[in-house]
């Protein structure tokens, strides 16, 4: 299972969103209308807004 952790650069605010799986699971509030996205669709979101999604750390969870 992969988690990655990203970053949201907009004009007026600077957060954060986990994925798991390519799955939004955790947003900051200013963007929690985010969680349960795809990664695609943040991607293109953040395009249309002009926001910079750049990936912080990608990290395997293995689960016993």
């Amino acid at each position: 299972m992969t988690e990655t952790l990203a970053v949201i650069d907009a004009p007026h605010f600077y957060c954060g969103i986990v994925l798991r799986e390519d799955k939004v699971i955790e947003a900051a509030n200013i963007v929690k209308y985010m969680r349960g996205w795809s990664r695609d669709r943040v991607r293109d979101y953040c395009r249309q807004k002009n926001w910079k999604v750049s990936v912080v750390s990608v990290s395997e969870i293995v689960e016993p």
